[in-house]
């Protein structure tokens, strides 16, 4: 039995949760540290620093922990490593982090080249699921997959 992926609008939604979250520490972040005195590189430091950190600890720890960045349970979604079912391991949600991050340069660039593709099937083993079919698939398999990957 194979889970069925996600649809787009669940994954664009949770993009943008996760989107607008990071950002709002990055703002926050330039909040504090935005004033007289302060280097310009302190400032894209902490912005920066509070950007990626967040999105680090979004993506990969608590996606770790719990199966889903907040974005995710807002949309009641969860990511998998595709082979088991079962939540990915921290390196493959590192690479699969840090993927993304140059999918966007790249994207970015081949938008302006006028040669933007559609994104890229989740080159890591790790895809996104409705949290409905994994509870049903779990079900089908006697209790939710073993970590793997």
């Amino acid at each position: 039995m194979r889970i069925p992926e996600a649809a787009d609008a669940r994954r664009i939604g949770a993009v943008f949760v996760d989107g607008v979250l990071a950002l709002g520490a990055a703002f926050l972040a330039f909040r504090l540290f935005h004033g007289p005195g302060r280097l310009f590189f302190e400032e894209i430091s902490a912005w920066a620093g509070a950007c990626f950190g967040f999105s680090f600890l979004n993506h990969v720890v608590l996606a770790r922990i719990a199966g889903a960045s907040i974005g995710k349970f807002a949309l009641r979604t969860r990511v998998i490593y595709e082979k088991t079912g079962a939540r990915p391991r921290v390196t493959r949600l590192f690479r699969r982090w840090l993927g993304g991050y140059l999918f966007i340069a790249i994207w970015i660039l081949a938008a302006v080249f006028d040669s933007a593709d559609e994104g890229p099937d989740d080159f890591c083993g790790v895809r996104l699921v409705r949290y409905r079919d994994l509870r049903a698939f779990a079900a089908a398999q006697g209790g939710y997959p073993t970590p793997a990957g």
